[in-house]
């Protein structure tokens, strides 16, 4: 992908799930939140508005509900928000052709890590057994390293806190034990996950 396809692919549409209380929490609202408080920043540079993808709502979805079974609704929510923050944030930033040949280079580097962590997901969900703790662990610090000069040279300070949230609540042993464990209770909601990813990676959202 392109630098004007970094991310902005992966803007999810509709889809939403209920929440405690009765409260609905939706990936897409919010990103269409997102995406009206930073455009409307941005219109006169000739932005597009809207780029939607059902199957990258339903990731941003069924993973706000794995974290639920670990952390509580507030946390959960944080972070898929702030997920989703940087994914509008950081697409508008390419969109609108503020990257520079570094920039772009390194958003490059950030595709392809994303890609090989999404990729290792994918795999560790379809094959029993195949899960490795310490692999997926080394992938996550990974990309966190990689994402942080993008974000630290583009985007606030505030966004920088955002990503280490994100990657810390990510990468927590027991969440990605419980998350991998053959037959556990969370196979269901994991197979999701898997199947939205294998429809991000062959559509080359990912």
């Amino acid at each position: 992908m392109g630098s004007e396809d970094a991310a902005s692919s992966f803007f999810p549409h509709e889809g939403t799930y209920e929440g405690t209380a009765g409260q609905v929490f939706s990936s897409a609202t919010l990103v269409q939140r997102a995406q009206k408080k930073v455009l409307s920043k941005v219109a006169s540079r000739g932005v597009v508005k809207h780029f939607v993808s059902d199957a990258a709502t339903r990731l941003f979805d069924n993973l706000c509900t794995l974290l639920k079974c670990y952390y509580n609704k507030s946390v959960a929510e944080k972070v898929v928000k702030n997920i989703v923050k940087l994914v509008v944030k950081l697409s508008v930033v390419a969109r609108g052709e503020h990257f520079g040949v570094e920039q772009q280079s390194q958003l490059a580097i950030v595709q392809r890590q994303v890609h090989h962590l999404c990729l290792t997901v994918l795999s560790f969900g379809k094959v029993a057994y195949s899960y490795d703790r310490s692999y997926l662990l080394a992938i996550l610090d990974e990309t966190h390293k990689k994402l942080l000069p993008l974000v630290t040279c583009c985007l606030s300070e505030k966004s920088r806190r955002r990503l280490d949230m994100i990657f810390e609540h990510l990468s927590k042993e027991q969440l990605l034990d419980s998350l991998f464990r053959v037959d556990g209770e969370h196979s269901a909601l994991l197979s999701q996950v898997v199947s939205d990813l294998e429809t991000l990676i062959d559509s080359n959202d990912l």
